[in-house]
């Protein structure tokens, strides 16, 4: 599944053919096909892989019982954390979000918009109580999914602006996370 994921975020879905995915594994040209039948299932199966975790890491860190911008924050952070270690994420999500097909329709349906449930109703709660600002949502949500995680997709850019920022390491990683958070709350709350 991670040579699969991997080869439809970099080359997208028609860049990619069950023979090459073969050959990068190593294995006999048929075994894919064997598997799953069709490069389609093939796709979903290496989407439900790399995306279905995110999901049950969000849930496991989102404490329901405290404060909402403490929640938003940790979501904010954990999403960043996850997506750092897992750029495959972001970049299949661009490599397939540019033209509205079937493939647009089950990220949004199984992943994107659970995410979004999620973080829609703190966001909501906090704008109810008076605490940030009047944007829409989806501002705040493509900052965070697209330009949170993007030095770790656009790995090569990144390393080019700053190679220590890109490390692996987990202290850095969340250093970088807790930076976007601070950017992203600190945007979106309002003085008081």
């Amino acid at each position: 599944m991670a040579a699969a994921i991997e080869a439809f975020s970099v080359h997208g879905y028609n860049g990619v053919s069950l023979r090459t995915v073969n050959d990068e594994l190593g294995v006999s040209r048929n075994l894919l096909y064997q598997r799953f039948g069709s490069k389609a299932n093939l796709w979903r199966a290496a989407v439900d892989w790399a995306f279905r975790p995110l999901l049950e890491h969000l849930e496991a860190s989102d404490d329901e019982s405290a404060d909402p911008m403490v929640r938003l924050r940790v979501l904010i952070r954990s999403f960043i954390e996850y997506s750092a270690t897992r750029p495959y994420l972001g970049r299949l999500v661009t490599v397939e979000g540019g033209v509205h097909t079937e493939r647009v329709d089950y990220l949004y349906h199984q992943y994107i918009e659970p995410v979004r449930s999620r973080i829609t109703p703190v966001f909501e709660l906090l704008r109810e109580q008076g605490r940030i600002k009047n944007i829409p949502y989806e501002v705040f949500y493509f900052l965070l999914t697209s330009g949170g995680p993007a030095p770790y997709a656009q790995i090569g850019f990144a390393t080019l602006m700053n190679p220590e920022v890109m490390s692996q390491d987990e202290a850095r990683v969340r250093l970088y996370a807790e930076n976007v958070a601070e950017v992203l709350i600190n945007g979106i709350s309002l003085p008081g």
